[in-house]
């Protein structure tokens, strides 16, 4: 009777969502350092990162749009959540 006894299909689990920097967040760290003319602290490094321009999207999505830039200019992404030491790491590796 007009859908009130109707089966409900089950809810497909959602696809966890993942934050996309529309920058690359080396890229970002590399340019405000160099503005700086000297290392950046951890606090700047939080900074730049908290304000960088980013998107939620699925992690299926997010992974075809990472691999669609790379194709076209590779590189390194730094984990948002690790990001003070990865970008220790990554900044002895910049020229």
């Amino acid at each position: 009777m007009f859908g009130l006894f109707k089966k409900k299909q089950p809810v497909a689990a959602a696809e966890p969502t993942v934050k996309v920097y529309l920058n690359p967040l080396v890229m970002l760290l590399a340019g405000a350092e160099k503005l700086k003319g000297s290392p950046l602290t951890e606090a700047e490094v939080l900074k730049v990162k908290d304000t960088a321009v980013a998107v939620e999207m699925p992690a299926s999505k997010a992974q075809i749009f990472y691999a669609s830039l790379d194709s076209k200019v590779p590189v390194h992404r730094l984990n948002p959540n690790n990001i003070w030491r990865e970008w220790q790491e990554a900044r002895e590796h910049i020229e």
